[in-house]
This record gives C-alpha cells, sequence and structure tokens, in this order.
C-alpha cells in the first residue's frame, strides 16, 4: 500500500495477489493518520464479519490499481448496510471532533452535540454522525442530529437496570460529558466498571475540565474511587489528571500541602501492595503501576517512603547503577532530593559522563534536576555548555528539569535569556531548538511568568523559525494563567475535602 496525499483520506495502492493476504491486511494498516483512527471506529460500529466482507470486495475489485477512501466507505456500507461515506465524511471533512452531553432535562433523557474545543474556538454548529455506541436501545446507533430526546429517563433506567453509558468500548472518536445526575449513578456503580470504562470516565472528564467545560474541582472527588485500580491503563489516567491539578498550587503554600497529603492518600494503599522493588510471579500490569505510585508517594514526602527509598540507596551507594532499572530513577531522585550533597552530586554527574546506558543517564538527569540546594543547582546550569557532560541533543531534557523544579526555576529562566545566542548557535539549525519556546510554555503558569515570557520573545517574532511557536505557546499560557485564576479556589476547597 501507498500513501498519496491528493485524497481526503489517501489512496491506498492495492497489491493482493493472494486472497489469503486480506485477512493479515485486516488486522493491520489499512490506511494513516486520522482515517486510520476512523476505521477502528468504522470497524466497532460494523463489526468483524461486514468489515472482513467489505474489505475483501474493496480487494477484489481494485487489485494492481488506485483506489480513494470513497471507494473503501462504499464497499464497507454495501457489506453492511449502512451509509459509511457519510458517517465517513463528517469526520473527514470537517476539522475537529464533537463533544455528546448526555442530561435528564425535565425527566428526559436528552443529548445534544457540539464541536469540541480547548482554547479558543467559535462553534459553528458542525454536525458529526456520530456511532453512539450506548447500553440502552432507546438510543440511536447513529446520532446525526443537534440534540435527540430518548425518553423518561426513570423508565428507561428501571428498565434497563443499570446507569447509563455512551461510547461503551471506547471505540468512538467523541467525547461524553454526563450531567450531574446520570454521572452520580455512573460513580454509584463504579466498581461494575471495567478498567477500559474507567479510563474513558477520567479521560474524559479531563478534557473537558481543559475545555473549561466543567471545573477541576469537580474532577478531584473521582480519584479517590478509582485509586485502588490494578490496571495500567487507569492509574496512567489517574495520575495524569493528578498531574494537572499541581498547576493550582504555589511552591511551599498551604494548598500544597494539601495536594501532597491527597497524593499520599491516593498513593498509600497501592505504595504498601506493590512495595518498592520488583516481585516474582507480579503480573505487567503491577510493573507498569509501581512508576505511577512511587512518583506519587515521593511527591507526597511520605516519611516512609522517603525513608525505604534511602535505605534501597544506601545497598548500593557505590555503585548507583545497580539499583533495579524499575525504580532506580525513583530512588536516585528521592536521595538527591532529601540527602543530596556535593559529593553526590559529583558521583552522578561523573556516572553519567561515563555510562552508555541512555537509560541510566536519563535517570541520572532527573536526580540532578530535582535538587532544591541552590549550590548545586547553580553548578548544574552552568553545566548545560559543558558538551562533555550535557550533549546538546539531551540538553532540553535537562533544562525542562531544572525549570520544572520549583527551587531551580529562576535560575533556569534566567540562564535561557542570558545564553539565548549561544543557545541559537548551538542548536539553532536542529528542528527541536523552537520546541525550547514550546518546553517553557508547558511550566509557566503565573501571570508575572507571562508578562516575562512575552517580553523575551515577543521581540523574536520576526524569526520565522520561532514565530509559530512563540505566538501559540502564549495563547497557551495566557490560557493556563486564566484557568488557574478561575478555579484555583475551587480547587483548593476540593481536595481540601478529600483529605479531612
Amino acid at each position: 500500500m501507498q500513501r498519496d496525499a491528493t485524497d481526503g483520506v489517501q489512496s491506498v495502492h492495492v497489491q493482493v495477489e493472494d486472497p489469503a493476504e486480506i485477512d493479515s491486511l485486516f488486522d493491520g494498516a489499512i490506511v494513516y493518520a486520522k482515517g486510520a483512527r476512523m476505521l477502528v471506529m468504522v470497524r466497532a460500529l460494523l463489526g468483524d464479519e461486514h468489515m472482513r466482507a467489505g474489505l475483501k470486495a474493496y480487494f477484489a475489485a481494485h487489485q494492481y490499481g488506485n483506489a480513494t477512501g470513497s471507494d473503501l466507505w462504499s464497499a464497507l456500507g454495501e457489506a453492511s448496510g449502512l451509509d459509511v461515506g457519510a458517517i465517513m465524511q463528517s469526520w473527514l471533512e470537517q476539522p475537529g471532533y464533537p463533544v455528546v452531553t448526555a442530561a435528564v432535562v425535565d425527566g428526559q433523557l436528552t443529548l445534544s452535540q457540539q464541536q469540541f474545543f480547548i482554547g479558543d474556538g467559535h462553534d459553528v454548529g458542525r454536525l458529526w454522525q456520530i456511532p453512539l455506541n450506548a447500553n440502552y436501545d432507546a438510543a440511536p446507533e447513529i446520532f446525526k442530529e443537534s440534540t435527540v430526546t430518548l425518553g423518561d429517563y426513570a423508565q428507561l433506567r428501571a428498565a434497563n437496570g443499570e446507569p447509563f453509558r455512551l461510547n461503551v468500548g471506547n471505540n468512538s472518536h467523541f467525547i461524553v460529558r454526563y450531567d450531574d445526575t446520570l454521572m452520580q449513578d455512573i460513580l454509584t456503580n463504579a466498581d461494575s466498571l471495567d478498567p477500559i470504562s474507567q479510563l474513558q470516565l477520567l479521560q474524559d472528564q479531563r478534557l473537558l475540565a481543559e475545555g473549561r467545560q466543567i471545573s477541576y474541582a469537580d474532577v478531584v472527588p473521582l480519584l479517590p474511587r478509582f485509586a485502588s485500580s490494578t490496571s495500567t491503563v487507569v492509574n496512567d489516567a489517574l495520575y495524569q489528571v493528578a498531574g494537572n491539578l499541581k498547576k493550582f498550587v504555589a511552591p511551599k503554600s498551604p494548598a500544597e500541602k494539601q495536594l501532597r497529603a491527597f497524593y499520599d492518600q491516593l498513593s498509600a494503599g497501592q505504595v504498601e501492595r506493590l512495595g518498592w522493588t520488583p516481585r516474582a510471579g507480579e503480573s505487567n500490569d503491577d510493573q507498569l503501576t509501581r512508576p505511577y505510585v512511587l512518583s506519587a508517594t515521593l511527591y507526597a514526602e511520605d516519611p516512609d517512603g522517603i525513608a525505604t527509598a534511602h535505605a534501597l540507596f544506601e545497598q548500593h551507594a557505590d555503585n548507583p547503577g545497580t539499583l533495579p532499572a524499575a525504580t532506580r530513577v525513583f530512588i536516585l531522585e528521592n536521595e538527591m532530593k532529601h540527602f543530596g550533597s556535593a559529593a553526590l552530586f559529583d558521583q552522578l554527574v561523573a556516572a553519567s559522563r561515563a555510562t552508555a546506558d541512555a537509560s541510566y543517564k536519563a535517570d541520572i538527569a532527573r536526580a540532578l534536576t530535582s535538587t532544591t540546594d541552590p549550590a548545586l543547582i547553580k553548578r548544574l546550569v552552568a553545566l548545560f555548555e559543558d558538551a562533555d557532560t550535557i550533549k546538546p541533543q539531551d540538553l532540553r531534557a535537562w533544562f525542562r528539569g531544572v525549570l520544572a523544579n520549583a527551587a531551580g526555576q529562576q535560575a533556569a529562566w534566567d540562564w535561557i535569556r542570558n545564553e539565548w545566542s549561544w543557545l541559537e548557535a548551538t542548536v539553532g539549525g536542529d528542528m527541536e531548538f523552537p520546541t525550547f519556546v514550546t518546553v517553557i510554555a508547558s511550566i509557566f503558569k503565573t501571570p508575572e511568568r507571562l508578562a516575562e515570557f512575552k517580553a523575551f520573545f515577543e521581540p523574536k517574532l520576526s524569526d520565522t523559525a520561532l514565530t509559530r511557536e512563540i505566538t501559540m505557546d502564549t495563547k497557551v499560557i495566557e490560557s493556563r494563567v486564566a484557568l488557574v485564576a478561575d478555579e484555583q479556589d475551587a480547587v483548593a476547597a476540593a481536595i481540601q475535602a478529600e483529605v479531612q
């Protein structure tokens, strides 16, 4: 198959000589990018039998020839009896994707759709043909209108015996927003949700909060409900949301103290269950979940966690590289942050220079950039221009580590402003050079930092290599500053309510 950018999706050049190849192609990549994501949705809508039949007809009709996306949708439509072409056109011929709101209005279960935005956006009434994948038969298979009423909610709830849900299986490409009535019903029965459903709920809530359709304060109470999950995908989503709460607290503030306590509540049970070191026979989910909860317990500054990590470091103090790779970064970070010294700093810098292990180098970088010692931060920033210690292609990660560290942010920010000419001369020809701007924008969250960002970068807007990043990233910081200003107090109150 060959990609061709001339078509609405992509053209596919089909060269299938053996019909048996069709089954393997079915499970492979058929088209690219957005078209590929849409095929996942179509496959779930049509079912494997109709999907296979449509693909076989498609390949048979276009052997050794060129075919367009519309040819594929036509073949799938004929096999399934659905107007796949019209469905796909609504997704591929207009930008963005929708949010579907499910609400009980005057006792009636009602659905509505509109375009979803994060940041600036203007609703122009776009409509999608959305495979709802609902668990109630009253919901249409394809939602085409702006609104639809499904019937009396109490009667539908009683007849179906379970909370109303959309996008069951998480195969469709839309966000679901439930009103308070429906959300509380779902959460009351949260234990019955499978991991994919829990993941979907957390993801949708995070996106809705980022899109300012709900408050982050509304998301906070959800996290403890899923904190004991043994599923990696759930814990990934949970701690992504929890991580976003950090932007609402100032360093060393009472609100930050409350957030650390909240992190402790979320992670304590899992840390006790999993421990700090891998265990024989543990599941893959447990291995992948451990990093999330260890990172959380360190952020929580749990005394037992700090002591345990220190004891583990002491066992490998002469050669930290022999620490278990799965937990090494957390042990090193803990040691540098709570027991750091000039001697440890020198030891880790020397180890970074000597090792050829990229993973160990990355762990050392994360540990060193977490120091809170002003003298060590000064020494670390001085190493930014030492190519024997920090290769230019690795500098962005080291810079970001110090900038994200509240104790080192000022030093990193001063360095990049003072040494911009050196940075430009060193990595200016690299395609990743403009991403230094993006790194800064991903961290700044205060009006003061926004003003400083503008003051430094706006004079560089005429540099075509930077124009797009500066323009977009200014909006990113502005949006974050506004979000924090609007919701900081509500988020703090929601966290406090959980830790009391």
